[in-house]
Order: C-alpha cells, then sequence, then structure tokens
C-alpha cells in the first residue's frame, strides 16, 4: 500500500505564486490612481481651510492678512497695517501658516485683481485683493476664489485646469 502525501508539491507552488503576481501587477495601478485622488483632495481640504483661517485670523487679531504663493508653498502673512500684501516677512509682517505641496503633480497659481501679490482680508474679514487661488493636477481643478468687497470665499472644482 502507497503512503498517502500531504501538503503541496513545487508546481502547485508556483502556479500559486504566478496567480498573485498577475493580480498584484492588475491592482498597483489601481491603488497608485487611488493615492493621487487622496493626495489631491487632501490639499484640496487644506486650501479651503487655509482661505476660510485666513480670514478669520484677520478678524481675530484686527490685522490685515495676506495668502501668497510663494513657489510649491501656500503662505498666509499677517501684514499688520500694512494694506499691500508683501508676501514676505518683515518687522511688519509676521509668518502665520504654510501649506507645502510636496507632490510634483499637483500645481498651485494664484490670480490677484490689480496683479498684487498675494490675496488679502481686512481686520472686518472683507477682500482688499480679491482673486482665486486654485491647485491642479491636470485632470481636476479645486480653486477658492475671493470676491471683491464682501470677502465671500466661492469655492469651485471640475475637471480641467486653472
Amino acid at each position: 500500500m502507497g503512503r498517502k502525501r500531504k501538503g503541496f508539491s513545487i508546481i502547485e507552488f508556483f502556479i500559486v505564486i504566478g496567480i498573485l503576481a498577475i493580480l498584484a501587477s492588475i491592482g498597483f495601478p489601481s491603488i497608485k490612481k487611488l493615492y493621487r485622488v487622496y493626495k489631491f483632495n487632501q490639499y484640496a481640504l487644506e486650501l479651503e481651510n487655509v482661505v476660510k483661517w485666513a480670514k478669520i485670523t484677520a478678524m481675530e487679531r484686527s490685522s490685515n492678512v495676506s495668502i501668497c504663493l510663494n513657489g510649491n508653498e501656500i503662505r498666509v502673512y499677517d501684514e499688520g497695517p500694512l494694506r499691500d500684501p508683501s508676501c514676505s516677512e518683515s518687522e511688519n509682517t509676521k509668518l502665520l501658516k504654510v501649506i507645502k505641496i510636496t507632490d510634483t503633480w499637483i500645481i498651485p497659481r494664484i490670480s490677484v485683481a490689480l496683479n498684487k501679490s498675494g490675496l488679502m482680508f481686512d481686520p472686518r474679514g472683507l477682500a482688499i485683493y480679491s482673486g482665486s487661488i486654485c491647485i491642479t493636477d491636470g485632470e481636476k481643478y479645486f480653486k477658492a476664489k475671493l470676491q471683491s468687497g464682501r470677502g465671500a470665499i466661492k469655492i469651485e472644482s471640475g475637471s480641467g485646469r486653472c
């Protein structure tokens, strides 16, 4: 009588490994795309929050607050009594917050009225200089618009670029 063997043969083992490799190669691009969507949404949420935070901070501090773009960083400055966004630290201005966009495939853009260097809120939370700050990954965009006068913040998103 023959013995009963228990376990797997080497062929069965390699078949299972091959199937796992095929499944992994199919799933990897999907995981990469999910990661890019997650990171874009994270930056979009941070952008929306920093614009709203800048408005509230201007009212809390009774000071002019600007939002500037410096390379791949979105910076918020307390400009004090200055009515022009300087977008740099000096004796009158103080850096309050920085959002660093470390992913190179996300491109930030800023568009400000009167060719100023940044968006700006006055101590009442009204817009001194209106415009928009936007991020895009080439396929979709997320934009925070600061409306002149009232200081209303309008959020837009969609497909395409800024």
